[in-house]
């Protein structure tokens, strides 16, 4: 039997909506979020979430990122976002974090999917790069269920929890994500 579909929305962060939903699930899955990402984890109550998500609605104005709020069913379920766009190379990379319970469900797969039509259509990138620890397999997967070519392997590149890891390059191209099936 396959996996019920799940219905998977994006859209920019609202700071006082969304403050406390996104504060309860970093702290409820905050062991899980902390094994790959530093950022994330930092804001420790409701006021601190409420501030980082101000700082990602400035950049969203500001036109440096793309940062959105996942929902899945109506609930928010974690965040994705353009980093570092850059007009001069028409480029960006990717970062993600879905809530554990959502995980294994295609919910991230779809989300990134939107995200990559918002990149490549609207914002008319050529190039988005995706960096992952190989050890965060699933990170891996859905890259390369998107479509995303592994270019390679940055040694020690990545200092997280007093540990240094490779990251794993990924790009994705506007004509590969057109040409998709």
């Amino acid at each position: 039997m396959g996996r019920a579909p799940v219905n998977v929305t994006l859209r920019p962060p609202e700071p006082e909506r969304d403050a406390e939903a996104v504060h309860a699930l970093i702290e409820r899955y905050r062991a899980t979020l902390a094994q790959w990402m530093s950022q994330v984890v930092k804001p420790r109550s409701a006021a601190e979430a409420e501030a980082f998500l101000r700082q990602q609605a400035k950049s969203n104005a500001d036109g440096g990122s793309a940062h959105r709020i996942i929902e899945v069913d109506g609930e928010i379920a974690g965040i994705c976002s353009l980093h570092g766009i850059s007009q001069t190379h028409m480029s960006a990379r990717v970062g993600y974090w879905l809530a554990d319970h959502h995980v294994g469900k295609g919910a991230m797969r779809q989300a990134l999917a939107q995200l990559l039509d918002h990149a490549f259509d609207d914002l008319g990138l050529h190039r988005v790069e995706l960096g992952c620890a190989p050890e965060n397999i699933r990170s891996c997967r859905v890259a390369e269920r998107l479509g995303f070519r592994l270019e390679g392997e940055l040694r020690d590149a990545q200092r997280l929890n007093g540990r240094f890891w490779n990251m794993r390059c990924y790009g994705l191209l506007a004509s590969e994500w057109k040409e998709r099936a």
